[in-house]
């Protein structure tokens, strides 16, 4: 029979685990919320740490909540409905920092409290559904195939749910799964964009508002995709040089440019690590907006365009704090670091940084 803990949950991690230590051990601790004295039998014993479930909530954490979410615990959507908005902000900023610490040898990044979402719920623009054999619809269960059929997403947009409910009968004869979602330009439709509406607006304007700070006559960006901080950063820069591997995001991009008149902006199509160097004697600013990757892939091309700043959205706080070493040894420090909680009521964490190669750190 596997062994029993009693442990205090001390904090919350990248995965959406709390974790405990119980006679030296570190116990990841899933649902778990930090505050919470948990019996937790033990399903995984690594040696140096094991993986547990809860057995018995002996005293529950002041951040615990009730899920909105029937499916919540099953549904592999979400992982933090059970703990108060305030508490997954903190938990954000906490991750991030301690990434950035640990990863990135960064003694004391300078990361601002998280900038939390317009919306708590009901906020995606865009669902990815499966379909089992059964003509189930619904999600994964976290780390399975096996599909959790809901009325309603509490996280999805209200339209969204009104085209499932519309829908689900068709969607459950299919062979296999769909997204649905809103759209508010069609020419977008296939290339990357972000799921939450309200607070990518915010993340533009934050964007555009750090760019002022620094000198922008000339930005090259990568990653561009089908221009989402391209247009923001061009009503700010003198001139701006976008590149993406995708060519229907760029033809996308470059239809958005004609419509709207913007003659300060060319599109690339190109890998980061092979866009054509347009800028002589290399860029003001370089912005990067990777995927969960990283940039790593791109570090010698961003050193060869020698950019005076450089302006890092990141989707992943491991892979940013492993950049921002490498930045280090080429001579950008980190200036400031911005949580963006792009994703509530899960554990993803959105983040903006800016390095600099003479802004004092701090």
């Amino acid at each position: 029979m596997s062994q029993l803990f009693k442990i205090t949950i001390e904090k919350l991690i990248h995965g959406g685990s709390g974790i405990g230590v119980s006679d030296g051990k570190r116990i990841f601790v899933p649902f778990s919320a930090p505050g919470d004295v948990l019996s937790v039998r033990v399903t995984k014993d690594h040696g140096g740490y094991a993986e547990a479930s809860i057995e018995d909530i002996i005293e529950p954490s002041p951040c615990r909540t009730k899920p909105a979410c029937p499916v919540f615990g099953r549904c592999g959507g979400c992982q933090w409905q059970h703990i108060s908005y305030d508490a997954q902000l903190r938990a954000k900023r906490t991750i991030l920092k301690e990434a950035l610490e640990r990863i990135g040898k960064i003694a004391e990044p300078g990361v601002l409290d998280t900038l939390p979402s317009p919306k708590q719920w009901n906020y995606r623009n865009r669902i990815q559904l499966h379909v089992d054999s059964k003509g189930r619809v619904g999600f994964y269960r976290q780390k399975s195939k096996e599909v959790v059929e809901f009325e309603r997403c509490a996280i999805a947009e209200d339209g969204i749910n009104d085209e499932l409910a519309r829908r689900r009968l068709e969607i459950s004869a299919r062979d296999r799964g769909i997204s649905i979602g809103s759209f508010s330009r069609p020419e977008f439709a296939g290339s990357f964009a972000q799921v939450n509406t309200e607070q990518n607006e915010n993340l533009k304007r934050v964007v555009a508002e750090w760019l002022s700070e620094v000198p922008h006559s000339t930005v090259f960006e990568f990653y561009a995709g089908a221009g989402n901080l391209t247009f923001p950063v061009a009503k700010v820069a003198g001139c701006v040089f976008a590149s993406d591997v995708d060519s229907r995001a760029v033809d996308a991009a470059r239809k958005r440019q004609e419509m709207e008149n913007v003659c300060n902006v060319e599109f690339i199509c190109a890998p980061a690590d092979k866009a054509p160097r347009r800028v002589r004697g290399g860029c003001d600013v370089l912005l990067v907006d990777p995927p969960r990757k990283g940039c790593g892939e791109a570090i010698e091309r961003i050193a060869s365009l020698s950019p005076e700043a450089i302006l890092y959205v990141s989707c992943d706080p491991a892979t940013l704090a492993r950049d921002s070493a490498e930045f280090a040894v080429r001579g950008w420090h980190l200036v400031k670091s911005l949580p963006i909680d792009m994703f509530p009521q899960t554990f993803h964490v959105e983040s903006l940084s800016l390095f600099s190669r003479t802004a004092p750190r701090g």
